[in-house]
């Protein structure tokens, strides 16, 4: 079974070939392995990660249809369950203490990487795909530094309104902003 290339392993595999199986997980498993814990940090959930995906390889064996490169579909298989992790890990709070530690500082200086007109223009895209009315308050807020007591004489609306709006409005940026941060991370 050594000797043969993934390609035809993928297609004993397909005709449940067991020994195919194991003989490529084998052979691809500790690269996947080092490529998810380079972004994860955790052995433990790295390894999740790629057991997840050769356990969907064989679920999938019978339908799957790769015409070219069978590495680049692992290792995309094994990029898009670690975006799907960290954002598990997002929501346990067990697990939030891990990515502050580990996952933040990587994204932190991903994020200095990027050039400021292509973050600029994610800003920009972001404010723009904001509600009228909240891209009106949050553009006085943050471009003519105006007071939340100002821009609700300036727009007839309550201070707490303001406030609503604007907190609303970070907290859309700011998902879209991570969004960006941890693809561009991630790739």
């Amino acid at each position: 079974m050594r000797e043969l290339t993934d390609k035809e392993l993928l297609q004993r595999i397909r005709q449940d070939d067991v020994s195919a199986f194991e003989t490529l997980y084998l052979r691809l498993w500790e690269s996947l392995f080092v490529f998810a814990m380079k972004r994860l940090g955790a052995e433990d959930d790295a390894e999740d990660v790629v057991q997840e995906v050769f356990a969907s390889l064989w679920a999938k064996r019978h339908s799957l249809q790769i015409r070219e490169n069978f590495d680049a579909y692992l290792y995309s298989a094994v990029k898009y369950k670690v975006i799907n992790k960290v954002a598990a890990m997002l929501q346990n709070p067990e697990k939030l203490e891990l990515v502050r530690e580990s996952l933040l500082p990587a994204v932190d200086n991903a994020a200095e990487t990027l050039q400021s007109k292509e973050l600029q223009a994610i800003v920009n895209q972001e404010v723009q795909s904001l509600p009228e009315k909240m891209r009106e308050i949050y553009l006085l807020y943050i471009e003519q530094h105006r007071s939340v007591a100002d821009i609700a004489r300036v727009l007839s609306l309550s201070e707490q309104t303001v406030r609503n709006q604007l907190g609303l409005a970070r907290t859309r940026l700011k998902k879209s902003l991570q969004h960006a941060m941890l693809l561009t991370f991630l790739c």
